[in-house]
């Protein structure tokens, strides 16, 4: 009973922490958001960011570092926008709610970068679906000028930043569509692996 304590106590001080630890990260953040310009809709433009971002859950928005223009803010805009229509802004946080409740597991911590990465690496590919092929090169000299990999100002997890430049460059100019067929296969392979894991479970409690 001891040992139970303590080890409940410990979880609960460390997600006590991570969640602290997120809100005031946000919060300041939150601040220093409130001396942005606002230039159209839900774009706004601050000076002293090294890198676009979206904040806010309700009402997402896109903060752009000043100065951005021409074709360098139509690819950056169109890849923000992206993770606000498939609602990516709601999903991290979510995700981040559930790492905080196993912060304690190594494979949770992988699950929600890679999670991350490769969200940052499929709004790449929908530009690249959208603008078409020809941008690869403008677009990789369009992330390497706006960062070189680094985190959000104040150090908040949950808004979407340009991060990992270089895997992103890296994908972009490796990028090719998938063909039909692939894709088919990779739905199959999904949704035989998701019914597989249902009737586990299933069995599983069965037996219990």
């Amino acid at each position: 009973q001891l040992w139970i304590s303590l080890g409940e106590t410990v979880w609960l001080i460390g997600m006590a922490v991570l969640l602290a630890y997120s809100v005031l990260a946000a919060v300041r953040l939150h601040r220093k958001l409130k001396y942005a310009r606002h230039t159209e809709g839900n774009v706004y433009e601050l000076a002293g960011i090294g890198t676009p971002f979206v904040f806010g859950i309700l009402k997402p928005k896109i903060y752009l570092p000043a100065g951005i223009s021409g074709t360098e803010r139509s690819y950056i805009l169109k890849h923000e926008q992206t993770h606000i229509k498939r609602f990516d802004h709601v999903i991290k946080p979510f995700a981040f709610l559930v790492l905080c409740g196993h912060w304690f597991n190594p494979l949770v911590w992988v699950s929600f970068f890679l999670m991350s990465a490769d969200m940052e690496l499929s709004c790449d590919e929908s530009v690249l679906k959208q603008l078409g092929g020809d941008i690869k090169k403008d677009y990789s000299s369009s992330l390497l000028s706006l960062s070189a990999g680094r985190r959000l100002i104040g150090g908040c997890p949950l808004p979407f930043g340009e991060d990992n430049i270089r895997g992103r460059v890296k994908n972009i100019l490796n990028y090719k569509k998938p063909a039909f067929w692939v894709v088919v296969i990779a739905v199959l392979i999904v949704a035989a692996a998701c019914i597989g894991l249902i009737l586990g479970t299933a069995v599983l409690r069965v037996k219990n």
